[in-house]
């Protein structure tokens, strides 16, 4: 879903006229654009799946499963464009399945919990502010690709935030989630996420933007699930390996897919 929504958003906000490029004029801009809305609707699905897969498993299990989004957007621009993949893009659709088959099955990530302690929930809200700033500051200092990429994982850092806040929310009952202050972290990281997003597409090809949040959204959730909600890896030196060894191939294979030339091309053909 997120896929389809990222690809539909991407040739809205790129022909958005620069004089309405900055701020929040980017998003009403877009607004204006039909198929642009199409694609938030479409993307408006992803947190209600993700919601229901924390409800049954945790942050380690489920966040590097957004990798596989460059496989689905793979598949629309092979049906939209009518490209065929060459080596580098099968190459980087095996890394990202053998990468993530190896990481799962060596570190059977279980256990953990689904609430945050208030030291935990500020500490996290505080580490995810400073952070968030320190990419959007960078990305000010440069342009192109470096400054979408960036401002991609500040937005990626967002949502690895609300998904932290959904794995909150999903472990409380019905009745308390509209008095959960989790349920206010959760909208103001997907909106921010949502808003940087669309500056990064912006900036400058989906491919830069693309590879930051299926690698930076990942890794930090993997890291917050571990440190924060207490997930338990499998520790045994050849499942550490794994684990590591999984990890790598499945960042390496999402950031060859991720800047490929048909997710490149999709970019600059849309921009002319």
């Amino acid at each position: 879903m997120a896929a389809l929504g990222a690809a539909f958003q991407d040739r809205e906000v790129s022909a958005v006229d620069d004089s309405q490029a900055k701020g929040w004029r980017l998003l009403w801009a877009s607004l204006k654009r039909p198929m642009w809305i199409v694609g938030l609707a479409v993307m408006g699905a992803a947190p209600i799946f993700q919601f229901l897969a924390l409800r049954v498993g945790n942050l380690t299990q489920v966040q590097p499963m957004l990798t596989t989004e460059l496989l689905f957007l793979l598949g629309i621009i092979m049906v939209t464009h009518h490209d065929r993949p060459g080596p580098r893009e099968w190459l980087g659709s095996f890394g990202i399945v053998l990468g993530l088959a190896l990481f799962l099955v060596a570190a059977n990530p279980h256990g953990g919990q689904k609430h945050l302690t208030q030291h935990w929930a500020w500490g996290l809200s505080a580490c995810a502010v400073v952070v968030v700033l320190g990419f959007f500051l960078l990305s000010k200092k440069t342009t192109g690709w470096v400054e979408a990429a960036l401002l991609g994982a500040a937005a990626a850092t967002c949502f690895a935030y609300q998904a932290a806040m959904t794995q909150v929310i999903a472990g409380v009952g019905a009745g308390q989630i509209i008095s959960s202050p989790a349920l206010y972290g959760l909208a103001v990281g997907g909106l921010l996420g949502f808003v940087l997003f669309q500056h990064a597409l912006r900036a400058g090809h989906v491919a830069a933007s693309r590879a930051s949040m299926v690698i930076v959204d990942p890794l930090l959730s993997v890291l917050i699930g571990i440190v924060a909600f207490n997930d338990v890896l499998r520790r045994g030196p050849l499942s550490v390996v794994g684990e590591v060894l999984g990890l790598v191939i499945l960042l390496i294979g999402a950031q060859r897919l991720a800047t490929s030339p048909m997710l490149v091309q999709l970019h600059e053909v849309e921009n002319v």
